[in-house]
């Protein structure tokens, strides 16, 4: 009988709107599946009914990524922590996020008695906001995942990830402006995955801390990446996917998704 090949390194997109989301999108959120495993990144929404929307098993999450401290990345970690008591681990959840956020959500599981439940040990894990970490040895490593984060620009302390798994490489900006870091992040990266709250005919009522459609293509152009996936909409933003698409792809000639939940 032939071995049965390793499962692909994949994102799976839980939820793509902006923090004031489109109707019928959830907010922004992502799902890394690897042969050890899911590693969430932010938790807005209904975390646990996603993954499951999505044919994922919870039970095989293996970690947890917030990016900032924003509410739509964060309120739904208190609903996951309650759905997951249901099936008991005996290995320590990871909560990776900056110092702020980390604070934040250690509020928000004391508030619902969340945080020592046996059910679920955690393990809370500081991400400090410095820069060019991408440059030596993964910040993690879990069970094959390799994992390495940058400060990215939208406030103090928000960071994006590099993932790689089986020699493939996912990036993923979090909610930023353009940014050195997420050009560090990106860096010969198999996906990007990378907001595209406006476009650029909206850049000057202000972006404030996002980006442009045009910003995401321009990042993958430098990076050199193969696949672009755009998230993190607003209503207006997406009305229309095809300029969304178009305006990527006026400055990167790879591949262009945009992104539509649980896609």
């Amino acid at each position: 009988m032939e071995p049965e090949s390793p499962l692909p390194f994949e994102v799976i997109l839980l939820g793509t709107g902006a923090a004031f989301p489109p109707v019928g999108r959830e907010n922004t959120s992502l799902a890394l599946s690897w042969a050890g495993g899911i590693w969430l990144i932010d938790c807005g929404a209904s975390p646990h009914r996603r993954l499951r929307a999505a044919g994922l098993d919870p039970a095989d999450l293996r970690g947890i990524t917030i990016t900032h401290a924003h509410p739509d990345h964060l309120y739904g970690l208190p609903s996951l922590l309650h759905c997951l008591l249901s099936t008991p681990r005996s290995a320590p959840l990871p909560v990776l996020a900056p110092p702020v956020t980390l604070g934040k959500a250690r509020t928000l599981m004391d508030l619902f008695t969340l945080r020592d439940r046996p059910e679920v040990p955690l393990e809370l894990v500081e991400v400090p906001p410095a820069p060019e970490m991408t440059g030596g040895d993964p910040f993690l490593e879990v069970d094959g995942l390799r994992l390495w984060f940058e400060p990215v620009e939208h406030g103090p302390e928000a960071i994006g990830m590099r993932a790689e798994a089986g020699g493939r490489v996912i990036a993923c900006s979090g909610d930023s402006a353009p940014c050195s870091g997420i050009d560090r992040l990106a860096r010969g990266a198999h996906l990007l995955v990378h907001e595209a709250t406006f476009l650029e005919s909206d850049r000057e009522r202000g972006t404030g801390g996002h980006s442009t459609a045009g910003d995401a293509g321009s990042a993958a152009r430098r990076a050199g990446v193969e696949t672009l996936v755009l998230v993190h909409f607003l209503e207006a933003t997406i009305s229309d996917p095809a300029a969304v698409r178009r305006e990527a792809g006026e400055v990167f000639d790879g591949a262009i998704v945009v992104g539509e939940d649980l896609g």
